[in-house]
């Protein structure tokens, strides 16, 4: 990592985590770099938190004004919702799915069952390791569900039923993607591989190409892409076929890590992005 993506997840885990870190001394131009990719990545408030609690660091209190004036605004701004929620329907499909027809019988049946309220957060963990999923299939790296996983893992007031979730990822199949979840967190977010339960192995390589992606997409000029968010996927496209190419390389990339999932959730993606295509 150079420069700016390191100070950019220092003051990441500063802003959601609380995470106590020197910050490397930037350019005028580095730290407006820095802002820009933050902003990109839906995570300018969490990183304007970060720049808040590191203010007393020397190379943070010397920041130009017009960027201290930035992140204080993007500080204050609204919490969004949570990214987790069952109650989300666009365009007729519920946004709790997969498009293997076996396994998203086998979610919705995890999701439709009664229980009583204690079993609710290892439900909202189950959905949310299910949404990453969908996200690195199609895209890459949502950096606010990956805090959102994060902060879900540490929240002692909603324990989470570990077997219970255990069994469910087995049964979806999910368990090299959760490795690969708990990967980051311990590679990005500063977590100890011990404190994820979900977790049995480490999956280092595909966790930093996933980085690398998200730092270069995160580059590519603005005129170029579009987002379109869908309840199926985040899916960045342009207006020419390059994303399409880049999406077919993306998704052989990963699909071995969900290859029960990754077929039938790329074809049904290609064909979403083939309707969005300008003519």
């Amino acid at each position: 990592m150079n420069v700016i993506e390191r100070n950019f997840f220092r003051l990441l885990r500063a802003g959601a985590f609380t995470n106590e870190e020197p910050i490397e001394p930037m350019s005028p131009w580095k730290w407006r770099r820095l802002y820009q990719i933050a902003v990109m990545l839906n995570v300018a408030r969490q990183i304007g938190g970060g720049v808040e609690a590191c203010q007393q660091e020397y190379f943070v209190s010397i920041m130009p004004t017009d960027m201290k004036e930035k992140w204080a605004k993007a500080k204050s701004a609204p919490v969004q919702d949570k990214m987790v929620n069952t109650d989300d329907e666009e365009e007729g499909d519920n946004v709790t799915s997969l498009t293997n027809p076996l396994l998203d019988r086998k979610l919705q049946a995890i999701m439709d069952a009664e229980s009583d309220s204690s079993e609710t957060p290892t439900r909202l963990m189950l959905l949310n390791i299910v949404l990453n999923t969908r996200n690195i299939l199609n895209e890459g790296i949502a950096l606010p569900l990956l805090i959102e996983l994060g902060q879900m893992t540490r929240n002692t007031a909603s324990p989470i039923d570990y077997d219970k979730l255990g069994g469910w990822i087995k049964d979806l199949r999910l368990q090299p993607m959760a490795d690969l979840l708990g990967t980051l967190l311990v590679l990005l977010l500063g977590f100890k591989q011990e404190e994820i339960h979900f977790m049995k192995k480490m999956l280092t390589k595909p966790a930093q190409q996933l980085t690398a992606d998200m730092f270069r997409m995160s580059k590519e000029a603005s005129d170029e892409w579009l987002v379109t968010q869908s309840s199926d996927q985040i899916f960045a496209r342009s207006t020419n076929s390059r994303a399409m190419f880049w999406h077919v390389g993306h998704s052989a990339r990963y699909s071995r890590l969900y290859p029960s999932e990754a077929l039938t959730n790329f074809f049904k993606s290609f064909a979403h992005s083939l309707s969005h295509i300008e003519e």
